[in-house]
Parts: C-alpha cells; sequence; structure tokens
C-alpha cells in the first residue's frame, strides 16, 4: 500500500515540477558545463542511485521507494531521456528534435 501510494506521488510531483517537453525547464536540471560539453544528470539516474543506496543500505522505507520508482518511471517517459553528454552549441539543434 506505501509503495503504490509512494509510485504516485512520486510520478505526479516530477510531473508537476518537470517540463512537459523535453528540454522546457531544462534550467531546473543537474546540468554541469565541463570542458565545451554538458553533462545532464537526468532526475531519473540520481533517483535510481538513490533508489540502489537504499537497497544497499537494507533500507525497508516502502513509502520512499515507491516515491523514487515513480520519479523513475515519469524521467524515463522523455524522448531525451538518453541524452547526458552533449556538445554545449548543440542544445538547440538537440532540443529543437523534441519540439516537432
Amino acid at each position: 500500500m506505501f509503495i503504490t501510494i509512494g509510485i504516485i506521488l512520486g510520478f505526479l510531483f516530477w510531473k508537476i515540477v518537470a517540463g512537459k517537453h523535453e528540454g522546457e525547464k531544462i534550467e531546473r536540471s543537474f546540468r554541469f558545463l565541463v570542458k565545451g560539453y554538458y553533462l545532464h544528470i537526468h532526475h531519473w539516474i540520481w533517483c535510481t542511485l538513490l533508489l540502489l543506496y537504499l537497497l544497499i543500505t537494507s533500507n525497508d522505507n516502502l513509502f520512499m521507494f515507491g516515491l523514487l520508482i515513480g520519479s523513475i518511471i515519469q524521467g524515463l517517459q522523455y524522448r531525451d531521456r538518453f541524452i547526458i553528454l552533449y556538445k554545449k552549441d548543440r542544445f538547440t539543434t538537440i532540443y529543437s528534435e523534441f519540439k516537432q
């Protein structure tokens, strides 16, 4: 029960906070400039790392598992989900393709 509520709330949280379209609210993202390249750590990536941490530490908080699973599911719905490293000057070109 707690895991289901967590999944729903995690999904809805990111549905509200994140952009409706790829690249829409990119200024809120964990995106770092490294030698002319952007390294974009999508929320589904860091939520996956947090989930793995909870599993490794034998944490049994089902609600937290649900929140993270819902967050991961929502993040994987974006078409840019696997675009993690790209040249800074390619940003406009890359994300203009998703607006079609």
